[in-house]
């Protein structure tokens, strides 16, 4: 009886511990700090318009006088930046990057060249460890100071990212990502290796 009773108290630990687990490893790859004001907002592509939208938000409550759009041709985010009434002045394109790890070299020099010491990096909950982790190794010998500014996705609940399959998908090549990132792999010979 007494040996049933721990067998049982075992389970219920063992899996409390996996829950806890799973909803640690989606809240692990969000990042979100309050905005402060900076010299830039810089908006990756590759998410939809939701980032844009973040991004000439925080634009038009006074966070930046300018907004660096990464790749800014893919998905029209450079035409929609206008359409929202974001001055072509204000408006910094970058539109050679192809990866998340070239988004944050090509930011950083853009930055360098414009003499912007902060930013607030705009992109998806899902994305930001990932982005995190290339920006802080583009600025590590530079004096920029970086915040994260998340936008929520609505394919992704990072609480509850086993329940759905989108939400599985998406945790797991993050996570795959971030292994290739640390290994050396990014963009195209990324995708080669881990999402085949």
């Amino acid at each position: 009886m007494v040996k049933r009773k721990w067998v049982i108290l075992t389970m219920i630990g063992i899996v409390l511990t996996v829950m806890t687990l799973m909803k640690e490893a989606g809240d692990f790859l969000v990042i979100n700090e309050k905005p402060v004001k900076s010299d830039v907002i810089i908006v990756l592509s590759g998410g939809g318009i939701e980032r844009l939208e973040q991004g000439v938000g925080l634009y038009n409550q006074g966070f930046a006088s300018y907004i660096m759009i990464s790749n800014g041709q893919e998905d029209g985010l450079y035409e929609a930046a206008l359409k929202m009434g974001v001055p072509i002045d204000s408006i910094i394109l970058e539109n050679h990057a192809s990866s998340t790890t070239e988004n944050a070299l090509f930011t950083k020099k853009l930055m360098v060249e414009h003499q912007f010491h902060s930013a607030i990096v705009v992109s998806s909950n899902y994305h930001m460890r990932r982005v995190k982790s290339n920006f802080t190794k583009a600025i590590s010998k530079s004096r920029i100071k970086l915040l994260y500014s998340s936008v929520p996705d609505n394919g992704y609940d990072s609480s509850r990212w086993w329940k759905t399959k989108e939400g599985r998908q998406t945790t797991y090549m993050e996570y795959a990502k971030l292994t290739g990132n640390f290994f050396g792999f990014h963009g195209n010979d990324a995708k080669k290796v881990f999402v085949q």
